[in-house]
């Protein structure tokens, strides 16, 4: 390596550019902490560079030290080096929870790069919006965060084709999986895997979490595919405890596939290639995954034991993310229904069921405390727990394991007066009877229209289920044109699949019709337009949808869209929409206002129980998919 004082500073950080790109942040460390050893100040591009590098290899003291001994706002850095220290210090302070040091830090970051020469600073532009994108999602503000990633794949599609690209998407891609957009976060991967070296390190994580992403949503053998490729490459470049993860991956997709045979099988293969590899991590996510599969073939002394050791390792771990503790927790609980003890199941899971409403692991969790509500004869227990499930994998596309053990929820769930939470039973108990007769994944994709034979079968409805083509098709193939279209109608007796030409029979006696087709309301023989009230219209299929229950002020606010709960006029804001729904209905009592009970009940408002309504839907959304 020539000396730091024979190479211009600009050419030495494209190469740590490059090398950055290319998982060598090790190297990167090494190599600037030399060259600062022997000169006698420290340049900011190499300052950055080193910080960054720092936080990517996990030495965070060492990057904190290093972020306090640097100038705050110093005037002689250009805006770039400016932008990627303030980038860097918010980093670091989303990870110490000092989420307003974090803010101030990025809004800083936008100042240096308002003030960067036209067209520079596209990397620095996508660094900002990922990270802010982690600050929302550390604060729970998820239309911020989604928002903000966003802004980065838009900036991402300007970068120039290079090495950036590929980790540039797996980046995307774990944020997606963040949010739980697993279909987005599939696609980030398989852009990454493309851009990625064959056979490198990149190419294995990049079909490790490619694997994840798809089994996640019903992709069960592309899934397999991927990670048996992960482990493969993992073989080859001998990649020590990532080999005994890639084997990990096959059990996680096994595990969503039903087959926890072959979980199991993966998961010993992986403690083999582990052996004495100090890695407490991946021995706790071992642990719980084993735990699970066992309870799932019902060999509950061993289940009960694997848990005991998954939970004796996390007590010795410092830091889990939310959703691995989460996932410890639907385990126990998913280990006490199968020991028969529902009581004691439930005990642990509904302290949890709230918590991370989105993730996929809080869905199966959910379908355990159904399963256990179910049977101890509490039937509004297990409704409602499995209407939570149910909307979750339709907003997501999460398909849940278990899906033979939970036919009776998804049976029940058909009474459901949300037409989401039917959809979404359905395509369950569809893929139960394909399982069952041994269908053939090669289906035809949703078509909404009605076969000659006037009703649907399960193979009629799993080409519901999206993603049940296989290899790399991500996008919908043409529908066929034959047989009639269909559409839901939701009545407060019931939702029902009906002939697009016998909806007025469907809404015959209603007196409130909204048509999310033609974006149409209906008050007797009042016609009223929902084109120009785009705010409303979901808000009012929201109160249709869940008319028993009535919505809280937070899902009024998010189901409106615009600001959400955190906002300053909150309150005010949903005074205004449930007054707006009010005149649009020309009835003052057509909305109730009602209280949860108990001390601490949360307010609620709902459609008068004297409204007769019908809300017609389509049969497929663009959100559906178990």
């Amino acid at each position: 390596m020539p000396s730091a004082e024979g190479v211009s500073i600009a050419a030495c950080a494209q190469l740590l550019d490059r090398l950055a790109a290319t998982d060598q942040a090790s190297f990167i460390v090494s190599w600037i902490e030399s060259v600062l050893s022997v000169r006698n100040r420290s340049d900011p591009s190499l300052a950055v560079r080193l910080l960054r590098a720092y936080r990517e290899t996990g030495r965070i003291d060492r990057a904190r030290d290093l972020a306090a001994s640097l100038p705050s706002a110093p005037s002689s850095w250009t805006p770039l080096d400016l932008a990627r220290l303030a980038i860097e210090r918010a980093n670091l302070a989303t990870v110490d929870g000092r989420s307003d040091h974090a803010e101030a830090e990025l809004r800083m970051a936008s100042r240096a790069l308002a003030a960067a020469p036209k067209g520079a600073g596209l990397r620095e532009q996508l660094d900002l919006h990922v990270t802010q994108a982690q600050l929302e999602l550390k604060l729970d503000r998820l239309p911020n965060a989604a928002q903000a990633l966003r802004l980065a794949e838009h900036v991402a599609e300007r970068l120039e084709e290079s090495e950036w690209r590929a980790p540039v998407a797996m980046t995307l891609g774990h944020l997606s999986m963040r949010m739980a957009d697993p279909r987005a976060a599939a696609k980030h991967y398989a852009a990454a895997l493309s851009r990625a070296p064959a056979r490198s390190a990149a190419a294995m994580s990049a079909h490790g979490n490619l694997a994840i992403a798809l089994g996640s949503i019903g992709r069960f053998d592309e899934g397999r595919h991927h990670a048996t490729q992960a482990i493969d490459v993992a073989h080859e470049l001998g990649a020590g405890w990532r080999h005994a993860d890639a084997h990990d991956v096959l059990a996680i997709v096994e595990i969503a596939a039903d087959r926890a045979m072959g979980a199991l099988q993966a998961i010993d293969e992986a403690l083999v290639v582990l052996g004495e590899i100090d890695h407490p991590m991946l021995r706790y996510q071992l642990g719980v995954h084993r735990a699970w599969a066992l309870a799932m073939l019902g060999r509950t002394p061993a289940a009960k034991l694997w848990l005991a050791k998954a939970e004796k390792l996390r007590a010795e771990l410092t830091v889990v993310d939310a959703v691995d503790d989460q996932d410890l927790v639907a385990t126990r609980a998913r280990t006490l229904e199968a020991c028969g003890e529902p009581r004691e199941a439930l005990e642990q899971a509904m302290m949890h069921v709230l918590k991370l409403p989105d993730a996929f692991v809080t869905g199966s969790l959910n379908l355990v405390v159904g399963r256990c509500a179910l049977a101890m004869g509490d039937e509004r227990a297990a409704r409602m727990a499995v209407e939570r499930a149910a909307l979750s994998g339709d907003r997501h596309g999460w398909v849940f394991p278990d899906r033979e053990a939970s036919l009776a929820l998804w049976q029940l769930a058909l009474e459901s007066g949300d037409s989401r939470v039917v959809r979404y039973a359905e395509q369950a108990i569809a893929l139960v009877e394909a399982s069952n007769a041994e269908v053939a994944p090669s289906v035809p994709p949703p078509s909404g229209r009605l076969p000659p034979s006037g009703r649907l079968s399960s193979a009629h409805l799993l080409a519901m289920v999206p993603g049940r083509p296989s290899t790399t098709e991500m996008d919908a193939i043409p529908e066929p044109t034959e047989g009639e279209t269909l559409i839901y109608v939701t009545t407060p007796q019931k939702v029902t699949r009906v002939p697009l030409a016998d909806v007025a029979k469907a809404t015959e006696g209603a007196t409130l019709v909204v048509d999310t087709l033609a974006h149409a309301l209906r008050v007797h023989d009042r016609e009223v337009s929902l084109e120009r009230r785009r705010a409303l219209e979901p808000l009012v299929v929201q109160l249709l949808r869940r008319a028993r229950e009535g919505l809280s002020a937070d899902e009024i606010l998010r189901a409106a869209g615009g600001p959400g709960p955190e906002s300053a006029d909150a309150e005010h804001r949903v005074r205004v929409l449930i007054s707006r729904v009010r005149d649009l209905l020309g009835d003052p009592t057509a909305i109730e206002r009602v209280r949860d009970a108990g001390e601490h009940g949360r307010t609620r408002y709902r459609l008068s129980a004297s409204v007769r309504f019908a809300l017609i839907e389509p049969l497929f959304s663009s959100n559906a998919g178990v």
